[in-house]
């Protein structure tokens, strides 16, 4: 069973909606929905979590298709989608994703969870992924925020901007984070990168294949 696997059956359990599963739809994303055209409709969702993003997608007409680390998460998803949805548990860092697939990928407070070579060669696969003319909306933390989070006051560096909190539900889960400088190459293959620093210190990259 994974970290975030005893999270989600906390959760279902009546305990705290930890990180962002109490979390809204991002007022960023809905603008991002409002202001783009999408040929394909296919999306993929990184860390799809309760489903909630997939879940207005499937209604504006996309095809959803999502990944989760945990088993619950992913049967919870999988109950407010239609059966046409391909939604699985894996481990994003081994997923082999097919090029040229999606024209949306999305990944909300996900990808980071691991060294930030993992994250970039994810990245990297994630363009490859992507049709020409595609869109991704994907968060990463900012380097500042790790000297705010509660969970990171006692923590061990594992790797060079990457850190693992010593307590907590997610005890040992590798956390990577960016400066904007970083945040910029990570994404420095896609084209008309737009970066926004949200209230609560995550990198908000917009960007087109």
């Amino acid at each position: 069973m994974t970290i975030w696997d005893n999270i989600y059956k906390n959760y279902q359990k009546g305990g705290e909606a930890w990180a962002t599963l109490s979390e809204e739809i991002h007022p960023l994303f809905k603008q991002f929905l409002s202001q783009s055209n999408f040929e394909l409709k296919h999306v993929l969702d990184i860390g799809c979590g309760t489903g909630k993003y997939l879940k207005i997608l499937q209604a504006g007409g996309f095809k959803t298709d999502g990944i989760d680390s945990s088993e619950t998460a992913v049967e919870m998803t999988k109950k407010i989608l239609s059966n046409d949805s391909i939604i699985i548990c894996v481990n994003m860092f081994e997923l082999d994703i097919p090029k040229d697939k999606y024209d949306l990928v999305i990944s909300i407070s996900t990808i980071h969870h691991g060294t930030k070579e993992q994250v970039q060669n994810l990245i990297n696969r994630i363009y490859e992924a992507i049709v020409e003319n595609g869109k991704i909306f994907i968060t990463v933390p900012d380097f500042e925020s790790s000297k705010k989070w509660n969970t990171f006051k006692d923590h061990e560096e594992i790797a060079e901007g990457t850190f693992a909190p010593l307590s907590g539900p997610e005890k040992g889960l590798p956390h990577s984070f960016f400066t904007k400088d970083e945040t910029q190459k990570l994404f420095s293959k896609f084209r008309d990168v737009n970066l926004e620093l949200d209230e609560i210190g995550r990198w908000v990259a917009q960007a087109s294949k």
